[in-house]
């Protein structure tokens, strides 16, 4: 439920904050992260090709588009980007580095508030790692990264602020973002697909005792 705490991978996650523009920087995330945990092509075991890999980074550009937007950052600091670091097929999305208003002058201090989503298993849409089957090992690595960076952000100290975050977390943010752009370009696209022959032993009709080299292996049995 809403404001329960967090379960499995989202165990660590602080799901009750000041900071609205938090979630505000969380949405894209978890934007990225419905469309990889219901792709299809991870269920490959040989790999993602060209178009799932690039539909994937622009979605984390988006991400890193947001992180500088709700930065406190009023005198314009540096706050890298991901765009120089991504394929050439990304570098068409405007970077939107500017942030909200109101970075110039202190604000009331607001009320508490529980974070849009559900991060203890109740929620489809947010399948904790129990609930997952990706047959492609390495689709399980770039999940695990993109759930670390979603609850490194509930764990800010800039949660305790009412709007914004420092350019310090801001950075911490980017560090996490660029792990999960690594494990892309590492594992994704054509050129890292692998060759696959065999079926999974889970796979198999009559159960996986009938795999090739199981002992329980049978002749139109069941092997179980």
């Amino acid at each position: 439920m809403l404001g329960a705490p967090g379960a499995e991978q989202f165990r660590d996650a602080i799901v009750e904050m000041r900071n609205l523009h938090i979630a505000a920087g969380l949405a894209p995330l978890m934007l990225l992260r419905e469309e990889v945990v219901t792709c299809d092509q991870l269920r490959d075991r040989g790999g993602m090709d060209d178009a799932t890999r690039d539909h994937f980074i622009q979605l984390l550009i988006n991400c890193d588009k947001w992180r500088r937007r709700v930065t406190y950052n009023p005198e314009g600091a540096d706050l890298k980007s991901l765009l120089a670091e991504a394929t050439d097929t990304a570098k068409t999305m405007d970077g939107g580095g500017a942030p909200f208003a109101g970075d110039d002058i202190q604000m009331g201090s607001g009320g508490l508030y529980q974070l849009p989503w559900h991060f203890d298993g109740t929620d489809p849409n947010v399948p904790l790692n129990s609930a997952l089957n990706f047959s492609n090992g390495n689709a399980n690595i770039m999940l695990g990264a993109i759930d670390r960076a979603v609850v490194a952000w509930t764990r800010l100290n800039s949660r305790d602020r009412t709007q914004f975050i420092t350019k310090q977390d801001s950075l911490r943010i980017y560090g996490q973002y660029q792990m999960v752009l690594e494990y892309l370009n590492v594992f994704g696209g054509d050129e890292n697909r692998v060759d696959v022959a065999q079926v999974r032993a889970t796979d198999e009709p009559r159960g996986p005792g009938n795999a090739a080299n199981r002992l329980t292996e049978s002749v139109g049995g069941s092997g179980k």
